[in-house]
Formats: C-alpha cells, sequence, structure tokens
C-alpha cells in the first residue's frame, strides 16, 4: 500500500474504485485528478442508462473516448489540409505579384 503523503503517488477514484497512481513528475497531478474526474462522471452517465455491470459501463466508456478521440484526430487532419490548401493559393498568389 503507498503512503499517504509520498508526492510520487497520486490516489484517484473511478466509478467507486480507488486506484493509487505513480507520477513521472508531480505538475501531472491536478491533469490526472481532472481526466479521472471526467472517466468518473462519464462511465456514471453511461450506467444511468440501465447498464450495471462495471465492466461493460468502462468498456462503453472506453469505446466513447475512442470516438471521441477519432473524431478530434479527424477534425485535425481537415484542418491541417484546410491550411495547406489556403497556403498553398497563397503562394501561387505571391508568384504571380512577385
Amino acid at each position: 500500500m503507498p503512503k499517504k503523503n509520498n508526492p510520487d503517488i497520486v490516489e484517484i477514484e473511478i466509478y467507486d474504485q480507488r486506484y493509487p497512481l505513480r507520477l513521472n513528475t508531480p505538475a501531472e497531478r491536478a491533469d490526472i485528478i481532472k481526466v479521472a474526474e471526467e472517466v468518473d462522471l462519464l462511465m456514471r452517465e453511461i450506467a444511468q442508462s440501465g447498464t450495471v455491470d462495471s465492466l461493460k459501463v468502462a468498456i462503453l466508456a472506453a469505446l466513447h473516448l475512442a470516438q471521441e478521440r477519432r473524431e478530434q484526430k479527424n477534425g485535425d487532419r481537415q484542418l491541417e489540409k484546410a491550411v495547406n490548401s489556403g497556403s498553398q493559393k497563397w503562394i501561387q498568389a505571391l508568384d504571380k505579384v512577385i
């Protein structure tokens, strides 16, 4: 069991389960706590829909988060393509002028 005052350990709670996590840097503490709170909230929202099996709730939460990440990556790629396309148009326009 980790020491309560160990600065390298943060204890989080997700879906009524406590987990001690070792920190790589002390600066991670706030981020890890925030992420754990978001995961806990998502799992509780999923459980309210009628799913009571904690493993199923965790899998559904993981799928939800993976889908969000995928959508964000796709959006980032679309933005990158738009910026590159716009940049190319400006470069061509400048080449005509210069």
